[in-house]
This record gives C-alpha cells, sequence and structure tokens, in this order.
C-alpha cells in the first residue's frame, strides 16, 4: 500500500475480488471465498482481501514494492548497540520479481518475504509518526568522561515516506480496528490502529497440518500515538483472534 501511495496510485483505485484470482496459471484465494467484489485499498485493507494487493502489485511492478519495502528497513538486518542485533530477514531479489507468481506472494506478504517483529515495529512507528524511520535502540544513550549525556537518536535523516502516505495509511490502520479485521485488538479507551495478519510458513505439524504464525502489528493511542506494539504468536492462526487480544491488552 505505502509503496502504491508513494508512486501516485490514488487509494480509490477499485479492484474486484471474486474470491480467488489466477496469476500465470496458480490461483490464489481470498479467506472471504464467495469474494468482497469491488473494492478500495482502504477496504481491501480492513478485510485483508489477499487479491486486491495482487492486483495492485501487478499494477504497479515488483521494483517500486522492493524498493519500499527496503526502505522501510526490510532485509536488512537491525543493530541495537555493541553485540546487539537482529536477523535481516529475507527480500526476493530484483530479478525474481519479474515471475508474477513471486510478485503475486510478494505482495501480500509471503514467498520470498521473511521479517521480524522489530522491522514490523519500526513500519508501524514510521506510520504513526508520519513517515520518519525509527532507530530501534535498546541503550538510551551514552555519558562521556565529563558527565556530558548524549542520547542515541530516535529517527535516521530521511524520510521512509511522505507525510500525505504516512497520514493514509495511519487512517486505514485505525480503520483495521474499528472496523475490520483487527476489532479484537481496540483497547477501552485511546482507540489504536493495525493490521492482523496470519502468515504460512510451509512447515507441518504431526498431523500433517500446516504451521500457521499469527501477528498483530499496531500503534497506540490512535491519536498523537506513543507505542508500536507488535504481538508474534507461533502456531496459533489467526492475527484476529489469538495476537489481536494480546494487543489489546498490552494497551490497556
Amino acid at each position: 500500500a505505502a509503496a502504491a501511495l508513494e508512486n501516485g496510485i490514488s487509494p480509490e483505485t477499485v479492484f474486484e475480488c471474486s474470491g480467488k484470482t489466477e496469476v500465470d496459471g496458480r490461483i490464489y484465494k481470498c479467506d472471504w471465498e464467495n469474494g468482497h467484489g469491488e473494492i478500495n485499498m482502504e477496504k481491501a485493507l480492513e478485510i485483508s482481501c489477499n487479491p486486491y494487493f495482487i492486483n495492485l502489485a501487478l499494477e504497479i511492478g515488483g521494483e517500486k514494492i522492493l524498493e519500499t519495502a527496503k526502505n522501510l528497513g526490510f532485509g536488512s538486518p537491525s543493530d541495537f548497540g555493541e553485540g546487539f542485533s537482529s536477523s535481516g530477514g529475507n527480500l526476493p531479489a530484483k530479478g525474481e520479481l519479474y515471475s508474477e507468481t513471486v510478485l503475486a506472494s510478494f505482495a501480500f506478504g509471503q514467498g520470498k518475504l521473511l521479517a521480524t517483529p522489530i522491522q514490523l515495529a519500526a513500519l508501524s512507528s514510521a506510520i504513526a509518526n508520519g513517515g520518519k524511520a525509527v532507530t530501534p535502540k535498546i541503550v538510551l544513550g551514552t555519558y562521556d568522561k565529563g558527565g556530558n549525556f548524549s542520547e542515541t537518536p530516535e529517527y535516521s535523516l530521511n524520510p521512509v515516506m511522505s507525510a500525505k502516505t504516512a497520514k493514509i495509511l495511519k487512517e486505514m490502520m485505525i480503520n483495521v480496528v474499528e472496523n475490520g479485521s483487527g476489532a479484537n485488538a481496540k483497547p477501552k479507551n485511546g482507540g489504536a490502529g493495525g493490521k492482523t495478519a496470519s502468515a504460512q510458513t510451509g512447515q507441518f505439524d504431526e498431523n500433517g497440518e500446516e504451521i500457521i504464525h499469527a501477528w498483530f502489528v499496531g500503534f497506540y493511542p490512535s491519536e498523537n500515538p506513543e507505542f508500536a506494539v507488535v504481538v508474534f504468536a507461533e502456531g496459533m492462526e489467526s492475527g484476529g483472534d489469538f495476537a489481536a487480544p494480546v494487543f489489546k491488552k498490552i494497551c490497556d
């Protein structure tokens, strides 16, 4: 969505969801098997419609999405201080995205993409703070020998998206909690914005059932946010059912 908005695609862009979409002979299904009909970007995010984002990705192309993902910190490790860092995760290579099926999977967060909770917290923060890149840290700052305190910078100098794009996405994420798949994440007070995810792993349990990880990523409160929160529940299948209520508890 950020890549589309940054490249001039209107949030009112409409695609039709029939419950599935075919890309180069492969069928990608929507959770709502009867389809959502004609929907815009806000509605697609609200109800987590994979076919919408596949069609959006095919329209803007893989290179622009990959560029946006890199700007947002995906594919790069986070360094918190000397001796402390997180995995960089994984992004598809530029050449791989010429395959429409690789691009389709990338469009809704699967396939070659691997992301860490830290990267998603940074993404949520950038959306909530008006588009600035966040520098995750575990050290507040340092003192020199003279006792002068120097705080670790919170933001990089370069915005990762325009303030306009961040504002649109922020409102969309608030709508997910107020009206969409993230309803179980709504705090008692203050409101919130966020996004559910149920991530296929390609791994299977002893009963042959695929292991699905549940995610909820968001910010709190909805106005003048102070916190970014990521809930990652291994093997719990539904982000809306399992991760979202944990987010609510943390905010409350």
